[in-house]
């Protein structure tokens, strides 16, 4: 399911507000420099015994998917997870990321972080071939990662900004030199983030994968019954080593932007699954017989970012705003139903969520007053907001305007139409808080792209804090076994700070018939994973 994020540009490793609106991943920002630490360490996961071909189930029928977009390159290089499904069906990543949040082999049979985080070994499988027939080896994986690298306006060369040199030391091995600590990379070479996705060396000196793909995965893209914007049909790869994950005969991508439309098809049996629906059609959705999954993928939150200025620069008028706000209807209304009130940047399942934190300011508009009254604003204050008439950015401008009026504070909502015009406000000076739609990562990144000196609520402003910055400094080199305790701590500083009035945590919605299983998404990876659709029984 699309995630997404708030993200400031993908270019330097930066999400586009637009990505905010649509992303599809857990985690899915470019990550500059070092990323969340890990020790050094090798992942050999369980040798695979292929099943016999009496045991493999032959595949069935036709999966039909229902998706609002499509993408201008069915390139997995550009990163664009926006647009996963038409990526994932076609390209296994070296890494997968299960439901529960673990890593498990794909391409890559094991790898293994060098000293302080500065190389990254792979051991390729064998007998791997890509949809063209050619082997997957060391070589062609070293050619994907500079083809990665080299992509206009991809994501790869935020992600391997720090990438030195790519030895290949045999056929199916290679290492990934860096001039800084990058761990997270089991993160960034999974399908979530995309950049495992290994194609064919043929098709990327051939410029064919703009409108073909030539990946290894399960399926392969039948541009003859495909019509670009509308219809997308895939078919089993010949030479997929697993024939046992291959589900489905044809597997058919609808472009559907109507989300009536979709409920209608789903209903008719038209369609099987529908992806990044609006939560407001859940009700509808289950009445029909439907299945919801529904797992949280947004924050949505008042970035207090002008805190070098009256009357943010000061902590109590920070925490008087977020007593003063009732979380709990607005995240009912954000989320249909769905959503979680939160008081933190972080929901169950995310490396920073810290229970302790939950309720940490309780809706009390009696504090509020006097806190106010002791920072030196009795009568309140007018605040101006930037807002998005989109992604229900405008909504939370509105039910917090009628909320903190109640304690004095006129908020000024200036809710802009367009993606564009708000990516250009929000990296100005005009506004001291902005409303965020924002998507769920990894403590270290959102540091990176959100409240670190460089992210988007700290730089217009120039604000930061060395203690922060301090706690980001343990996190990148801290050992696995302690890296969740350093990024309970950094959230525990945001909060205690008020640098944010968090207010809730809303889902977007996907819809399948009953007949169909393998819809994973959890908690610890909240989107689906489009190769594990399967039929029901």
């Amino acid at each position: 399911m699309i995630a997404r994020w708030a993200q400031t540009r993908r270019r330097f490793g930066w999400p586009s507000a637009a990505g905010l609106l649509r992303r599809r991943r857990t985690s899915g920002a470019l990550l500059a420099g070092g990323l969340l630490a890990t020790v050094v360490m090798s992942v050999a996961p369980s040798a695979y015994s292929a099943p016999k071909q009496s045991d493999v189930t032959a595949p069935r029928g036709t999966l039909t998917i229902a998706i609002p977009q499509y993408p201008p390159s069915l390139d997995p290089a550009s990163g664009q997870n926006a647009y996963s499904d038409f990526f994932d069906l076609a390209y296994a990543p070296l890494i997968v990321k299960e439901p529960n949040g673990e890593f498990k082999s794909g391409l890559a049979t094991s790898w293994q972080y060098g000293s302080d985080n500065k190389s990254f070994s792979i051991m390729l499988r064998s007998g791997v071939r890509f949809s063209d027939g050619s082997a997957l080896t060391a070589a062609a994986t070293k050619t994907w990662i500079q083809h990665e690298i080299a992509f206009s306006g991809g994501a790869g060369a935020g992600y391997f900004a720090s990438l030195s040199s790519i030895d290949v030391t045999g056929p199916l091995s290679l290492t990934l030199h860096f001039s800084a600590p990058t761990p997270e990379l089991e993160l960034i070479f999974s399908q979530i983030l995309e950049m495992g996705e290994i194609g064919s060396p043929n098709a990327t000196s051939g410029k064919t994968l703009t409108t073909a793909t030539d990946g290894a995965g399960e399926y392969m893209l039948d541009a003859s019954h495909t019509v670009t914007g509308e219809s997308y049909t895939y078919v089993p790869n010949p030479y997929y080593w697993d024939k046992s994950a291959v589900h489905w005969k044809t597997v058919v991508i609808k472009v559907i932007t109507n989300p009536s439309t979709v409920l209608s098809a789903l209903e008719t049996g038209q369609v099987d699954v529908a992806e990044v629906q609006p939560i407001t059609n859940a009700a509808a959705a289950k009445s029909a017989g439907l299945r919801v999954d529904a797992p949280l993928t947004l924050y949505m939150a008042l970035a207090l970012e002008n805190r070098n200025a009256a009357p943010l620069s000061s902590l109590l008028v920070r925490q008087a705003l977020n007593y003063a706000v009732d979380r709990g209807p607005i995240a009912k209304l954000l989320g249909n139903g769905y959503g979680l009130a939160i008081d933190q940047m972080a929901v169950p399942g995310d490396d920073s969520y810290d229970a302790a934190l939950s309720n940490y300011y309780p809706y009390n508009p009696a504090k509020a007053k006097q806190l106010l009254a002791k920072a030196g604003y009795p009568h309140g204050f007018t605040l101006p907001v930037l807002s998005l008439a989109a992604a229900q950015q405008n909504t939370l401008a509105e039910a917090l305007q009628g909320q903190l009026a109640n304690v004095g504070v006129t908020l000024q909502p200036d809710i802009v139409p367009s993606v564009n015009q708000y990516e250009t406000d929000i990296a100005g000076t005009s506004f001291p808080a902005v409303t965020l739609s924002w998507g769920r990562l990894p403590a270290v990144t959102q540091y990176q792209i959100l409240w670190g000196p460089n992210g988007q609520s700290s730089r217009p402003f120039k604000s930061s804090s060395r203690q922060l910055n301090d706690i980001y400094d343990k996190l990148i080199t801290a050992p696995t076994s302690t890296e969740p305790t350093v990024a309970k701590e950094m959230q525990q500083y945001l909060v205690q700070n008020a640098w944010y009035l968090p207010v809730a945590a809303t889902p977007l919605a996907e819809f399948y018939r009953s007949n169909i299983s393998g819809v994973n998404a959890a908690p610890q990876r909240n989107t689906d994973y489009d190769v594990e659709f399967a039929p029901a029984s």
